[in-house]
């Protein structure tokens, strides 16, 4: 088992963190036809949401069988679908990551963020980062938080507590 370790140094003493990684949560990867929720359209090279966005190609990205897709909804707004490309069914999973329309996410201390998620196609393990950006006296930070798709697809589960940097994947 591959982990990785983040070394969080504090006035006390230095803590050693165990990172789950992408391998420690392995699935086989769907190859046969996809099934592309009726939202996405294609328009020659380009694919556009259900709200005339352009978004990346459907296609197996996470947990051998899931697209995550990114889509806009207007200044410092975006949520996230996970669509089911073998069942062709969409799951609520990671509504917990989208601001979908409301008012940008905003850390406890006021101060706007926005989610990336960072996964594999042959893996379960999703990475959430959260970029925050600098407010008067604190400068811009990345945290992340490691999650886990849960078996039946409908939602993750955190496998670490947040933490207070962003390692490289």
């Amino acid at each position: 088992m591959l982990v990785g370790i983040i070394l969080i140094a504090s006035a006390k003493a230095s803590t050693r963190i165990q990172i789950p990684q992408f391998e420690d949560y392995p699935v086989a990867i769907y190859t046969q036809r996809i099934h592309v929720p009726a939202y996405y359209v294609q328009h020659g090279d380009v694919w556009r949401d259900n709200m005339g966005k352009q978004v990346e190609a459907p296609r197996v990205n996470f947990a051998g069988k899931y697209y995550i897709g990114l889509h806009s909804c207007g200044a410092e707004c975006r949520y996230f679908t996970l669509s089911d490309l073998k069942e062709n069914r969409d799951s609520p999973a990671l509504d917990m990551f989208s601001s979908a329309g409301q008012d940008p996410m905003k850390t406890s201390d006021g101060r706007v963020y926005t989610t990336e998620l960072i996964s594999r196609p042959d893996s379960k393990l999703l990475v959430a980062r959260f970029h925050i950006e600098k407010a008067s006296g604190a400068p811009d930070e990345c945290r992340q938080r490691i999650f886990v798709l849960s078996n039946d697809g409908q939602k993750v589960e955190p496998v670490t507590n947040t933490i207070n940097s962003c390692s490289s994947r």
